[in-house]
This record gives structure tokens, sequence and C-alpha cells, in this order.
């Protein structure tokens, strides 16, 4: 049996094998506004990549867009295009309307910005559970705010762009308002719409009608929309109702998961609803690659775990991780339809403050002697780091604590997931 002090000196000389590899090898940033030139270093190993995750453990820290915007700058002078974000659809329809117009009156009707014109005033949809601290206590105003600038800088970098490569914007969540989409479909309708009046008319709220009453209706609806796929496609065109259908699809779904995610009072029950809504992000993901060209490139954002490569490996998830322990992440999936073709970076942090909404979870983040946190915390402040190699350290592949949000650990190899870690020592909460 090994010796406590063998142990010991074995355990210290894999930490320092991994610290002095990971410091010739990490690309080191003074800042996130660095020149994007310091990621030329990914060329060769995007040559063959799809998609990129982007991927972030917590959604309320500054540094998350910050972070975001550096990478997205160098992808979309590459020749990514199609940029996708954990976030819903209508919402995501909105704000690619500001990226191609500039109105910013579009991004005043997200509801994950607080906007409530989709929402019913005949029935409460907000959630009565475990999950009604979060919204009572939601960052609105500052998570508005760092989102708006994101999304600027994005609309800057879009002007500049020629009309034929624009970049197109897409939310892959749930809606975030049950109600999310109508004022959309009316849109998509109008081309048409002094000849599709019975559809409008199917698609009008009925006063006082039960959530199980409204997927049915949409249920009907969206069946109506198919046998007359041939008639609306003369009158919409293809793209329009491919985009129809998809957001009919999207509002029956999304209000199936606030059904079951709503009244949700045990992780047990919100598991359900976590992989109804883990299913229908693939589908917004595969609806989307059915609409690209094969030369077309995807960039995905999204919480690390939505984004890992292979869930099933991960232990310690979560109570309610993506896909509730039922189904795997759209991460995975995605990586299984797309095997080789994706190339995956996780955003990690040593301590700091988060602005989440939940009361009861912390929002300090002090990560373990242990973790893979505080082993990347010895190589540098700031800095991207590749986790496959050759030479990689025995530690690059074992499972370690993985300090996450809300200050819980999970246990993962990290090149299980990622092909590379994006380091920030210390991040903050939220500005307005």
């Amino acid at each position: 049996m090994l010796s406590y002090r063998k142990f010991f000196s074995r355990r210290q000389h894999k930490i320092e094998e991994f610290v002095s590899w990971a410091r010739q090898h990490a690309v080191p940033f003074e800042s996130l506004e660095q020149d994007i030139e310091k990621l030329a270093f990914l060329d060769d190993s995007l040559a063959d990549k799809r998609v990129v995750y982007l991927g972030e453990e917590d959604h309320w820290i500054q540094e998350k867009n910050e972070y975001r915007t550096l990478m997205l700058r160098y992808l979309l002078s590459r020749g990514w295009r199609y940029v996708g974000e954990e976030l819903g659809w209508s919402d995501g329809i909105r704000t690619d309307c500001y990226l191609q117009t500039g109105r910013l009156s579009a991004l005043e009707r997200l509801a994950t910005y607080g906007y409530r014109g989709d929402v019913r005033a005949d029935r409460e949809d907000k959630p009565s559970g475990i999950l009604k601290d979060g919204w009572d206590n939601y960052p609105t105003q500052a998570f508005k705010a760092e989102q708006l600038r994101f999304a600027k800088s994005l609309r800057n970098f879009n002007a500049r762009l020629p009309q034929s490569d624009k970049i197109r914007f897409f939310g892959f969540d749930v809606n975030a308002a049950a109600g999310g989409g109508y004022e959309d479909i009316r849109e998509l309708l109008k081309p048409a719409a002094s000849q599709l009046t019975e559809l409008q008319k199917a698609l009008a709220l009925t006063p006082g009608e039960t959530i199980e009453q409204e997927i049915d209706r949409l249920s009907r609806t969206l069946q109506t929309v198919d046998d007359q796929k041939i008639i609306l496609q003369a009158l919409l065109g293809e793209k329009r109702f491919a985009q129809l259908r998809q957001s009919l699809c999207t509002m029956r779904d999304s209000f199936a998961y606030f059904r079951m995610a709503n009244p949700a009072a045990t992780y047990k029950a919100l598991n359900k609803a976590m992989a109804a809504r883990e299913e229908l992000m693939y589908r917004h993901v595969t609806f989307i690659l059915s609409q690209m060209k094969p030369q077309d490139k995807l960039v995905l954002m999204g919480h690390n775990r939505h984004l890992s490569k292979n869930i099933e490996k991960i232990k310690n998830p979560g109570a309610s991780p993506p896909g509730g322990k039922l189904v795997p992440s759209v991460g995975t999936l995605l990586n299984r339809l797309l095997p080789n073709q994706v190339f995956s970076i996780w955003m990690l942090y040593d301590h700091g403050k988060s602005s989440h909404p939940f009361s009861t979870l912390s929002h300090e983040y002090t990560s373990g002697p242990e973790s893979l946190n505080a082993l990347l915390a010895k190589v540098g402040s700031i800095y991207l780091l590749p986790t496959a190699s050759p030479d990689a350290p025995a530690l690059l592949n074992a499972e370690l604590d993985i300090n996450g949000i809300y200050n819980v650990p999970f246990r993962a190899a990290i090149s299980q997931q990622a092909d590379a870690v994006f380091f920030i020592n210390e991040v903050h909460p939220l500005m307005t």
C-alpha cells in the first residue's frame, strides 16, 4: 500500500508537471480586449471544424460577454457566420432583426430583457415551485445592460460586412415568455395575411383557455400548417414556411415545458422539464443546420454543461442539470451528430462573485485547493489553454473537481469535455 508521504509526493509531482506544461502551452492575455491575432494559433485546430462551442460556467458575470466578444471577433474574422445563444427562440429572432436592421426597438421586445408584451393577461404562467426564487430575484436590468452592450458589438461588426455575408443570430432555448412567438408568426404571415385569415384565427388567443388547451390549439394549428404545406410554401416561400413551422413547434413545446417546470416542487419533477428543454434545444440547432449551406460554420454560446461533449462522463452534474439526467445535453447530441467537427471551449474561473438570481445559493466563488480551477490559477490570470496534446500531463485527463455555478463543484476530466479552456482568475457581478 502506498504510504501517505509517497502519495502526497506523487500528487505534488503531477501538479508541478501540470503547471509547468500549462505555462508553456497557455496563450496569455493582458485583457479581454486584446488583439485577436493572438488567437491565430487556433487556425490549424479549427481548419476541419464546423461548430465551435463557447461555453461559460455562469451567465451572470461581467467577464462572460467580454470573453465571448473576444472569441467571436476572432471566429468571425475566420468566416464563422451563424451564432446561436442559450436564449429563447423568439428573443433570438428579435435579436437577429436588430443585427440586420439596426432597429433598437427590436431589442426592446426581448422577454429575457423584461418585455412582457407576449404575456397573457388572463392566466399566470410564472414559476410557483422551486424556480420561483430565481424568477422573483432575476437581475433583469443588469443582465439587459450587459446583453445590450454585447448585441451592439455584434451589430457594429455586422454593419461592416457585405449583405451576402452577414452574421445570422438565433436563440436555441425555450421561449423566455410563455406566449413568445405570436408576434413573430404574425410578422411571417404579413406577405400573405389577406389570404390566410383562417390560419390567423386559429392563432388568436382564446380568452380563459388553460395552458393544456393552448397547447392543444397550437398542435391543431400545426397540423393544419402541415396539411396545407404546398399552399403555404407557394404563398410564403419555402424559407418563411420553414420558419413558421419552427416557431409554431417552439411555442407549443415551450408551453409544454412551462407546464412541467413552473409548478415543479422537487428536482425530480423539474428534471422532466429539463429533459424536454434540452430536446427542444437540440431541435432548434438541427433546424438551423438544415438551413445552412454545407460550407457555413456555426458558433454556439451557452452554459458549459449544455455544451458538454459527453455529459454522461460528468459526475455530480447538479441536482437538475441540462437534460435532467434523463437525456444527453445538446452539446453531447450535436457532438455525436457531427463527429470530429466540434471544437469546444469552456470558460472557467478561480474566484469572484456572481449576480445569479437564486437567493439561497452562493454568490461567491472560492475554488477548492484540489480543484482544476485552483490548478489553473497557478498558471496565470487570463489565458487560453488547449487541452488536446500528445504530451498533455496526466491531470488534464484525470477526473477532478471543477468549481461550477453557485459555487457547487462537479467532477470531470476536462479533456473529455473541452478542447480548450479560457481561464479568468477573478470574475465580477454584472454592471448596469
